[in-house]
């Protein structure tokens, strides 16, 4: 992704604790399976899959489903998940990736097209759009702009602590917005203990592009697709002023 915004340091350095850090994604697994039912998809690839969550989950639903992602890493871990090896996962930018497959969708889950610069965005979904059957339906998720107060942006924090075998991982992060340029900027540490050894402390922050509704209508638009959907993060119906995030479904122009 680009270098400009950054990246978490689970995408890589971190990457083993990759799985800690991502919770709570069975509501958002099982909203996506619904979207993806609802529109008739049989065929999907996940282009930014991590370890894949998703890929994972849909493939038990009996989907056709492949999955990339940018981190080596990442894709490493997901292929040892595959104990039956009977999903494709590919080393891949969203922005170059090209299967000879016509997909029926293209996922991008859990704010991936943030960690690209605008113009980086916009070259993915043209490609996107070139990995997609005509009518193929794009999915993705970014926090929305429009709603970003200082108490949603202030609620961002979190903290997070879990054991993993000989290791205890401990991570906290907290927000800030610059609203003018869209730019929510996240900043880490991360500790990590072995047993009852003296624990490694990582400090970072990444940054991500985020927007408007109407700065992804026009963007869409552009490059080949128009929005027939989008929700909140709960699967409830997208309120501009109030949503934190926006869940958009964009269809590939005839």
């Amino acid at each position: 992704m680009s270098k400009k915004l950054g990246l978490p340091l689970e995408y890589n350095k971190l990457s083993e604790f990759f799985d800690s850090w991502n919770t709570n994604t069975d509501n958002k697994n099982a909203l996506i399976e619904k979207i993806l039912s609802e529109y008739g998809v049989k065929s999907v690839f996940d282009m930014t899959c991590g370890t894949g969550s998703q890929v994972f989950f849909l493939k038990k639903l009996c989907y056709d489903v492949v999955g990339s992602d940018i981190s080596q890493k990442l894709i490493e871990i997901a292929r040892k998940k595959d104990v039956n090896k009977n999903i494709k996962f590919i080393e891949g930018d969203m922005r170059k990736i090209k299967l000879n497959h016509g997909f029926d969708s293209v996922i991008t889950i859990f704010n991936a097209i943030g960690h690209l610069t605008k113009s980086g965005f916009e070259k993915a979904i043209r490609n996107i759009n070139h990995n997609l059957k005509d009518s193929g339906i794009y999915v993705f998720d970014i926090f929305n702009l429009d709603a970003m107060s200082d108490d949603i942006v202030r609620n961002f924090a979190c903290y997070v602590h879990k054991t993993l075998g000989e290791y205890q991982f401990l991570s906290t992060q907290c927000s800030t917005i610059d609203r003018e340029k869209g730019i929510l900027t996240s900043y880490d540490t991360h500790m990590i203990q072995k047993n009852s050894e003296k624990p490694e402390i990582f400090n970072s922050k990444f940054s991500l592009q985020i927007y408007s509704i109407n700065q992804l209508d026009e963007m869409l638009k552009r490059n080949g697709f128009d929005i027939v959907k989008t929700y909140d993060i709960n699967g409830n119906n997208f309120v501009k002023e109030t949503s934190s995030t926006i869940l958009t479904i964009a269809r590939k122009k005839q």
